[in-house]
C-alpha cells in the first residue's frame, strides 16, 4: 500500500521505533524518527506530517503531554497512542482531548497498518439525528475536542455521505421518520464495511437495539450522555481490530 504522507514515529526505545518505521516503510510509508516527545515537537514545528505515532510512556514529556502541543501546533494532525497498560488516566485524557485510537501492545504490524491507513483515509464522523439541535449539539462537543465531525438530519442523506466514503464513523441515531437507524445501517452496511455505526437512542425498543446489533451494529448508547462517552467509544472502535 502506498503512503499518504509523512508519518512521525515517537518512542524512547531505539529497537521498537526502528521496527515501526522499517514496517511503515515497507508499506510505502515516507516515515520519520522522533527520539522522546522534544524531539517530536522540534520535528513538527519544523514540517508537517499526516500523522503521528506515539508511545505513551517516555521521559520526560510523556505521549499525552506531546499530543497536547502537536494539537497546538497543527490542530489538524491525527496522533494515534501505543501503550502498554490497558486503563490508566493518561489515555483517558488523550480520547478526551481528541486522540485519533489508542493500540495496546503487544500488538500485530498488521492491526498497527490497518489503524493508520484507516487514519489516514477518512477520519471523519458523522452525526445522525432528525433533530438538527441534538446532532449539531453532538457535533460541536466532537469539534471542541478536536475531533472532525459533520451532521446530517435524516437517513438517506446518512447514505449518500456513505457512498461519498467522507467519513469512518457514523453515530445514527435509531428512532427517525422515514428512514430509520435500523434500515439506514443496514444501507451503510452493503455499501462500506469500512464505516463503524454507533447508535443513539432515547427510546427505541429492545427488538429495535437487537437488530442494529445483530447487523454488526457497534455500540448503543443512551440518550443523554457525555460526549466524552461517546468519544471513548469512538476511540475503542478506531482501535478495534474487528472494525479497522
Amino acid at each position: 500500500m502506498q503512503g499518504t504522507g509523512p508519518v512521525l514515529v515517537v518512542d524512547d526505545e531505539e529497537g521498537m521505533r526502528a521496527t515501526l518505521a522499517a514496517n511503515l516503510e515497507l508499506e510505502g510509508y515516507e516515515v520519520v524518527e522522533a527520539r522522546d516527545g522534544a524531539h517530536a515537537l522540534e520535528l513538527v514545528r519544523q514540517r508537517r506530517f499526516a500523522l503521528v505515532l506515539t508511545d505513551v510512556r517516555m521521559p520526560g514529556l510523556d505521549g499525552v503531554a506531546t499530543f497536547r502541543e502537536i494539537k497546538r501546533l497543527q490542530p489538524e494532525l491525527t496522533v494515534v497512542l501505543m501503550t502498554g497498560f490497558a486503563r490508566e488516566q493518561l489515555i483517558e485524557q488523550g480520547i478526551g482531548e481528541g486522540v485519533y485510537a489508542v493500540i495496546y501492545k503487544p500488538f500485530s504490524m498488521e492491526h498497527l497498518m490497518r489503524i493508520i491507513a484507516r487514519a489516514l483515509s477518512s477520519r471523519g464522523v458523522l452525526v445522525v439525528d432528525d433533530l438538527p439541535a441534538v446532532a449539531e449539539s453532538i457535533v460541536a462537543g466532537l469539534t471542541a475536542a478536536g475531533l472532525r465531525a459533520e451532521a446530517a438530519y435524516d437517513g438517506h442523506t446518512a447514505i449518500q455521505r456513505a457512498r461519498d466514503a467522507a467519513v469512518d464513523v457514523c453515530v445514527l441515531d435509531l428512532r427517525m421518520p422515514s428512514l430509520d437507524g435500523v434500515r439506514t445501517h443496514e444501507q451503510i452496511r452493503r455499501l462500506s464495511r469500512g464505516i463503524t455505526v454507533i447508535a443513539m437512542t432515547g427510546h427505541a425498543t429492545p427488538e429495535m437495539i437487537h437488530a442494529f446489533t445483530s447487523q454488526g451494529g457497534y455500540a448503543c448508547l443512551h440518550k443523554p450522555f457525555e460526549v466524552r462517552e461517546l468519544m471513548h467509544t469512538i476511540a475503542r472502535a478506531r482501535s478495534d481490530p474487528g472494525t479497522c
